[in-house]
């Protein structure tokens, strides 16, 4: 039997029956915004108080991430909405009984004052989702040029660069300049692309150029340094290249067999030696600093922060669990990595870390109570749908409740933003 015939069919609707299904959607969709609605506001009164510092945690969206399994950004930007919702009535009403789904809300509150949200709240009655992104968008360009004239310490904070890991193991990297700067850019990654011999890529023309700079005055060099921890029989080929991580960079990217030999074939290697376990071999005598092999080792043991809900991985330091200068000796039973923020929580703050039986750490808040590092199941399980429609029942949400009234017809954003530009003036 293939797979096709041994998969379940789908189950076929007539037209009626399809119209019905879209309807029971958008009520869904309201009332999960609504629902969205009580999060938010629970999520204002939390970070007002400081609820997540208790944990130790640095923001609010660090909570998030690490009670909720938030991505960082969602995280950031539930918390800014949040706060926002609390300056604008209006739009926080419509939220609340489901009138606009969450995404236009979090589109407006970008832009929006206690002035113009009237004015906002009925544009987005009148708008789909992706027609108000652009309105908020380019109404915010006006805005920001009419009340911060252009200075250089403006275009400085409008210029990043940023990088991020993608779903499917790429990394993009994004660039934000001003027109002229893209346009130099750009002609630049063309020249070095028609340069070069074979087919026409900008993206190997930015690597050469990154290259080439790295390199500086002595091509034969290696471009840069990178530090892998990879098994010696994955070098020499007695491990099989099918298994699908191998190796691990020092930033946590995980990488084939074959591209750890490929970045060993002109590279120093460093062995370290580490017991059935995996742990790295320490070096047991005492002293003040941390010698660069123990910290190699403990970069092995301890890639970011340890303490629970932490993943920095830049400015992490050694900690010593008892101090040197009271007998502590500097050996990896004896250390554990954290970041400033946390190493100050661990000597000014009052918290506690232990390394148990296994040379895992423990950490305690002020209070001696333990930190969990996940945290604890739920006792009772999440509001399903019928508990979600009982709390939203005295909204009377229905199908139509989210409804666009936009009617069809394109456009004009240039009205929109004008009339929005004229009632900020009239305000």
């Amino acid at each position: 039997m293939d797979a096709a015939s041994s998969s379940s069919p789908l189950p076929s609707l007539n037209p009626q029956q399809v119209v019905a299904l879209g309807e029971q959607i958008a009520e869904h969709a309201a009332h999960l915004d609504a629902a969205t609605h009580r999060l938010l506001a629970d999520l204002r009164a939390f970070d007002s108080a400081g609820g997540w510092s208790t944990q130790g945690a640095r923001t609010c969206a660090e909570w998030l991430s690490w009670r909720l399994g938030w991505s960082g950004n969602r995280a950031r930007e539930h918390v800014r909405v949040a706060q926002r919702l609390g300056e604008l009535p209006l739009i926080d009403l419509a939220l609340r009984r489901g009138e606009l789904s969450y995404c236009k809300v979090r589109a407006l509150t970008r832009v929006a004052t206690p002035e113009n949200e009237a004015l906002l709240v009925e544009t987005a009655r009148y708008s789909t989702g992706t027609q108000l992104e652009l309105i908020c968008r380019q109404y915010g360009m006006v805005q920001r040029g009419q009340a911060q004239p252009p200075s250089p310490e403006a275009d400085a904070d409008r210029r990043r660069i940023s990088k991020r890991e993608l779903d499917d193991g790429m990394v993009g990297i994004h660039l934000t300049l001003h027109p002229e700067e893209a346009a130099m850019v750009w002609e630049a990654l063309t020249t070095v692309a028609r340069e070069r011999e074979g087919r026409f890529c900008r993206i190997d023309a930015a690597l050469q150029i990154a290259q080439g700079v790295l390199r500086g005055d002595r091509p034969e060099r290696s471009p840069t340094e990178v530090v892998i921890t990879v098994a010696a029989e994955v070098l020499d080929g007695s491990r099989s290249s099918a298994v699908p991580v191998a190796a691990i960079m020092s930033d946590g990217t995980c990488v084939s067999s074959e591209t750890a030999r490929r970045l060993a074939c002109d590279a120093g290697i460093v062995e370290v030696h580490e017991d059935v376990h995996g742990t790295p071999l320490s070096v047991g005598r005492k002293t003040r600093s941390i010698p660069p092999a123990i910290q190699r080792a403990l970069a092995r043991r301890d890639p970011t922060c340890r303490f629970p809900g932490c993943c920095n991985r830049v400015f992490v330091e050694g900690h010593h669990i008892e101090h040197w200068a009271h007998g502590g000796e500097t050996s990896l039973r004896n250390l554990v990595r954290l970041c400033d923020l946390h190493h100050r929580h661990v000597h000014e703050y009052g918290y506690r870390v232990t390394l148990d039986a296994q040379q895992r750490p423990r950490f305690f808040d002020p209070k001696g109570v333990p930190i969990p590092e996940v945290p604890p199941p739920c006792s009772t399980a999440g509001l399903g749908a019928d508990a979600i429609r009982r709390l939203n029942q005295p909204l009377e949400i229905t199908p139509a409740t989210n409804a666009p009234l936009w009617d069809g017809r394109p456009v004009n954003y240039d009205w929109v933003i004008d009339d929005l530009v004229r009632a900020d003036r009239r305000s």
